[in-house]
């Protein structure tokens, strides 16, 4: 047992399920905590909440006044088409995104999900615009589908050339601001998201926003 407490010994997951049924843990609990000791040598694993990830990240949303989004591979969700959605998943991408809202359409969506005092800023690197992830005539109904989104209030969308952020430079992430400045940010981890408050963190990203910002290709969208 000790061998259990202080890390030395990895838990067997019949081990885990044997010691929450002696200690009488409810079945829901017991159901989430075996799957997840038979992942603890994956020291950067973060389980995937669902919905109640999606909540978080509406309360996020709704607090915030500015939302600003880098995507350096691909077209951020919220701006997604049913057809690159889908081309997406058909492509083999690990984990790939399969929320169901690209059944409506990217300018519906967007209007219908941010509030009136907040305004969202995408920021796409060159490499979304490119078909690696689906075909040509797909990613031109994507691009013409986010022009279209572009003209809307309170939405910006550019693009940052690859010859001032190379791919793989800076990985995706959402910072969330207010009237006080940032507050949070979500840097998708593993096959989830993760929310982090702590300031010296936000304000990294922040600095990092600011610099991505500079570097926008003019105009900021066709």
């Amino acid at each position: 047992m000790s061998a259990l407490e202080t890390g030395h010994l990895g838990p067997d997951p019949i081990t885990v399920a044997f010691l929450l049924g002696a200690i009488g843990m409810q079945l829901t609990t017991l159901e989430k905590l075996v799957p997840l000791a038979a992942r603890a040598d994956e020291p950067d694993f973060l389980d995937p909440t669902g919905h109640d990830e999606r909540m978080l990240r509406t309360g996020f949303e709704n607090l915030a006044t500015e939302v600003f989004e880098w995507s350096p591979m691909l077209f951020p969700t919220a701006l997604r088409s049913a057809g690159y959605s889908h081309a997406i998943r058909e492509s083999g991408m690990p984990h790939p995104d399969t929320a169901t809202r690209d059944l409506v359409p990217a300018s519906a969506r967007v209007s219908l999900a941010d509030s009136p005092e907040t305004r969202y800023t995408f920021l796409l690197g060159e490499a979304a615009t490119r078909p690696d992830a689906c075909p040509p005539d797909v990613l031109c109904d994507q691009i013409e589908e986010v022009a279209a989104v572009s003209k809307m209030l309170r939405i910006s969308i550019s693009l940052v050339p690859a010859s001032f952020c190379p791919t793989g430079l800076v990985e995706p992430f959402t910072l969330y601001e207010n009237h006080d400045g940032p507050f949070g940010v979500a840097v998708p981890h593993h096959r989830g998201v993760a929310y982090l408050t702590n300031k010296a963190s936000v304000s990294d990203y922040a600095t990092t926003a600011t610099w991505l910002r500079s570097g926008v290709a003019a105009p900021s969208w066709p």
